[in-house]
């Protein structure tokens, strides 16, 4: 193996891959970053196993090969070299990858490629184009809302359904749920259904691009894997396996409190009120009364906060009370001017949607807490 590239972009490539690298693990080539030539360039893939992601970057390559080298290491020494043109070679004896510059020559021992665990280049299955804009704000709007508790797994990812010309993703922790929904170029076919790990749409999130280019989505036939395709990148991620609860029935269907008001500004003075409510489960109370809305967060060892915010409501006078980070969660990602909150009483879940768009909800649990 031996080749030249720019530093800058393998250092973009690495930062890319890197994000699959594992964090803990017992299987020392688990750190490391796969490098391998290719037709047109070098290939750098990672993988933890659940989530592996492969790029392709320009590079003349004088010899073919590969190995696989630490990956925190050789992206800290690529990212902090300067923009120029870096060789490398491998010596296949010691298994070293030698790297050299104007001003630099580093050694760097790797593992055989041969021990690397095997990533997917593609897999048979239902394929679906979508715009990467609407995917990623679908991701972001989404996975806030999916649990961290392993003791649940289901809950660690985002229900995904294909039917037709449409794509709907929730997700649910137990305290909150958030659906969106969003166009999809596909074929025509039975509803698929598909429990992807919240993680692995994270990292895909990361990496997509804003514009209208579209994404390759691929979900294997036997519904174990995904895999996702832009430009020259690749992301591939295990499915979860188990039955996603029918988040459909705790959506209300009416509300008898509506309240309208800027999402910036509700989203300031929330933050603000919440500075107060940190020791008492970040719990802040929502009072609606003579059309005026106020919030307040009381907590007898830090002190009060009471706000008021300029809204137009409509309906029954309502106290309640709320996680104020769930609140905040949904509204830093909202994307609209304003916001529109609808509620049953103090003890229902209550609705959240963005004014002016019909494809996203955000459902939040009430706290019981005296008012």
């Amino acid at each position: 193996m031996r080749l030249t590239c720019s530093a800058g972009v393998l250092g973009q490539g690495l930062h890319v891959v890197s994000r699959a690298v594992s964090s803990r693990t017992t299987l020392p080539i688990l750190n490391n970053v796969l490098m391998q030539t290719a037709d047109n360039g070098l290939q750098l893939t990672a993988t933890n196993l659940e989530i592996g992601i492969r790029q392709t970057i320009p590079a003349q390559v004088q010899e073919e090969g590969g190995i696989t080298v630490p990956a925190r290491l050789l992206t800290d020494f690529v990212t902090s070299h300067p923009e120029e043109p870096l060789t490398m070679s491998l010596d296949k004896k010691t298994q070293s990858l030698s790297l050299k510059s104007a001003r630099f020559d580093a050694t760097i021992r790797g593992i055989d490629p041969a021990d690397f665990p095997p990533v997917p280049a593609g897999v048979d299955g239902r394929k679906v184009k979508v715009d990467q804009t609407g995917l990623r704000e679908a991701i972001e709007q989404t996975v806030i809302a999916a649990s961290t508790d392993e003791g649940r797994p289901v809950l660690t990812g985002v229900y995904v359904q294909l039917n037709g010309g449409k794509a709907t993703l929730a997700a649910t922790d137990g305290h909150r749920l958030a659906v969106k929904t969003l166009a999809v170029e596909a074929e025509a076919g039975e509803t698929d259904t598909i429990v992807v790990p919240a993680r692995a749409l994270t990292e895909l999130g990361r990496i997509l691009k804003t514009g209208e280019e579209r994404i390759d989505v691929t979900v294997g036939a036997q519904k174990n894997q995904v895999f996702f395709k832009t430009g020259d990148v690749e992301l591939m991620s295990r499915l979860i396996e188990g039955t996603y609860p029918n988040y459909q029935q705790v959506i209300p269907a009416q509300s008898t409190t509506t309240i309208t008001t800027k999402t910036q500004d509700l989203l300031f003075t929330t933050k603000m009120v919440s500075l107060f409510s940190k020791d008492a489960a970040n719990v802040i109370k929502f009072k609606t009364e003579g059309g005026k809305l106020t919030l307040t967060a009381n907590t007898s060892e830090v002190g009060q906060n009471v706000a008021g915010v300029d809204a137009k409501i409509d309906g029954q006078d309502l106290q309640v009370a709320f996680n104020s980070k769930y609140l905040l969660d949904v509204l830093a990602i909202l994307g609209t001017e304003e916001v529109q909150l609808g509620f049953t009483g103090p003890l229902n879940p209550g609705i959240i949607r963005p004014v002016g768009k019909d494809d996203y909800l955000y459902i939040i649990m009430p706290v019981r807490v005296a008012m």
